[in-house]
């Protein structure tokens, strides 16, 4: 049975992981806890500082609303300073009048005095001026009826005809009772605005408690009187004070804080673009994302870096490695890691340890083939003692029947031991075996078949059976005549089954005889007891066809049993009639 003893050298397709890569996820895997570590400080220092951002703004809006609130309480210290006039209370109003006109000499706000009918004085223009009549809603003459005052939403001036706030006070003159307002323009209130230092792209608002916009940091003329956004006044409906995302008037996204007083119901706004905010958020948090990516850098850096030197080294044992198949020395090298040295010293050892074993194997082999050529020297001779033993024993003539034969079948024998000889009694071919023991017909003989594999005692008994069948081709069959022929083929079938077919053609009538002869009992008993196979010869008349049927098993590619096993006692001695 053919065998391959080759190591098989077939690639998987597999692509392995290599050392840099393997170092450079171990790299990440200890820098990704720190920089998940450093995205969740990233997150919270984001929202803390979205908290403390919205707590300036907070803080900014309850400024204004205690600046506001200061600004007021001028105006109502004023007011209760003229309510305790004598002349006012006297009823001396153009005396009073002109204490009112000090009160507020730069006419940045005014005076008013009136009752439920009319206006009796009013700063804001001359003296003798006609005055229209009272526009205060009763439920303000109610509210100061109760002795309370307070301060107006945003609302337009019966004379100047433009949006004031009114801060009003409940004074009784002669029994009945009066209101003493403090009259200012919105924009008396712009001023704070600036005195809180808000940034040019920030927005402030006051609004009343009607929801209505009463002074902004920015264009106020233009959305003066004008209501806050929706989600602005759903959020001041359900606190009174918080942070909201919004849009501001002019459409623009917004943060935006508000803050209530509880001393005028006024709501104070203070909304910083989103955009400004991300920025500002996010450039203080620059230098933590820096960290983080510095921190991946330097790790992937420094892994790149080990995985290199590594690699390096790992390659280099590879490399001594496959000097060892070329019979070099592996050397030691100062550079190395200690694992890498520790297996660099394993192959320096083996490679010290192959060589030696190689020249053992070298010298045992020498021993082997001396001992061989030997071997085979002394089985030659004895093979000559056994030729001149028979022929001294027949009487030391050629012609003496039978001495020819046995001197063919000992020089097969001798031919065999040659062509195991030459492969050092390993296992021969069959293609060498059938084409060494026909040799001396030349192209009378056609052997073909694949290569088998035979054991060297199965190989000698083989050349002893091919050796049999051309001797009785020679004198009975197709070798007998020049135009003669033999063809020897075999094949393996899937059974494992060899079979062997001899087939003679161009050869002199063939007869089967009456007795068969020591060459064929001599095959058949070859072939079943070294085997286990089976013969089947056919006497044709286009001449003799023998098939040989030999399993594949260790009796063909391993030990087998020797010729000596063979029971030659079953062989009757005798000239056979067809050889």
């Amino acid at each position: 049975m053919p065998r391959d003893n080759a190591p098989s050298n077939r690639k998987t397709g597999r692509i392995g992981a290599t050392v840099r890569s393997r170092l450079v996820l171990m790299a990440l895997s200890l820098i990704a806890p720190a920089a998940i570590l450093m995205v969740l400080l990233a997150a919270i220092a984001y929202r803390e500082n979205q908290q403390r951002f919205e707590q300036q703004l907070i803080a900014t809006t309850r400024a204004l609303a205690v600046a506001t609130d200061r600004q007021i309480a001028q105006g109502q210290a004023t007011l209760q300073a003229l309510s305790i006039s004598p002349a006012l209370r006297s009823g001396d109003f153009e005396s009073f009048e002109k204490q009112a006109r000090g009160a507020v000499p730069d006419r940045k706000a005014w005076i008013v005095l009136s009752n439920s009918d009319r206006q009796i004085i009013n700063t804001l223009v001359p003296p003798g001026t006609r005055l229209p009549p009272s526009k205060l809603p009763a439920p303000v003459w109610q509210k100061l009826g109760q002795g309370s005052p307070r301060v107006s939403d945003l609302t337009t001036g019966t004379v100047i005809g433009r949006y004031i706030i009114a801060i009003d006070a409940p004074v009784v003159i002669g029994g009945r009772l009066h209101a003493l307002s403090y009259i200012q323009e919105p924009r008396a209130f712009e001023s704070l605005f600036q005195a809180q230092g808000l940034p040019i792209r920030w927005t402030g608002a006051i609004i009343d408690g009607n929801s209505v916009l009463i002074a902004r940091s920015r264009s106020a003329d233009q959305f003066r009187g004008r209501k806050a956004t929706p989600d602005l006044q759903a959020a001041m409906s359900k606190s009174d004070e918080g942070v909201v995302r919004s849009f501001n008037l002019e459409g623009d996204p917004t943060l935006s804080a508000f803050s209530r007083s509880p001393a005028n119901g006024w709501t104070f706004v203070v909304g910083v673009p989103r955009s400004e905010l991300n920025n500002s958020i996010f450039r203080s948090m620059f230098g933590l994302g820096l960290a983080t990516l510095a921190l991946l850098a330097i790790g992937l850096t420094l892994a790149i870096a080990f995985s290199m030197q590594i690699s390096r080294q790992v390659r280099s044992l590879a490399m001594d490695a496959r000097s060892i198949t070329d019979n070099q020395i592996v050397e030691s090298r100062d550079d190395d890691l200690e694992e890498t040295a520790q297996v660099r010293e394993a192959l320096r050892r083996a490679s010290l340890a192959l060589r030696a074993r190689e020249a053992e194997q070298t010298l045992a082999a020498d021993r082997q083939d001396v001992m061989i050529n030997e071997l085979n020297h002394r089985v030659k001779n004895t093979l000559a003692m056994v030729q001149s033993l028979a022929r001294q024993s027949f009487g030391g003539r050629d012609e003496t029947p039978g001495l020819a034969a046995f001197n063919d079948r000992l020089m097969a024998l001798s031919r065999a031991h040659d062509l195991l000889t030459e492969r050092t009694w390993l296992d021969a071919d069959l293609v060498d075996v059938v084409t060494r023991t026909l040799e001396p017909y030349g192209k009378q003989a056609r052997p073909s078949g694949p290569s088998v594999l035979l054991a060297p005692n199965a190989a000698v008994t083989l050349s002893m059976v091919f050796h049999e069948l051309a001797t009785n081709a020679v004198k009975y069959g197709s070798l007998s005549l020049p135009e003669g022929r033999v063809e020897v083929n075999w094949s393996v079938h899937s059974d494992q089954r060899l079979t062997i077919i001899w087939r003679e053609r161009g050869g002199p009538a063939v007869r089967k005889p009456d007795r068969g002869g020591f060459g064929a009992r001599l095959i058949a008993a070859s072939v079943k007891h070294e085997f286990a196979g089976t013969v089947q010869t056919d006497f044709l008349e286009s001449g003799l066809v023998c098939s040989m049927t030999l399993p594949l098993s260790e009796r063909l590619t391993g030990p087998a049993p020797t010729i000596a096993n063979t029971n030659w006692s079953s062989l009757a001695p005798g000239v056979p009639a067809q050889d």
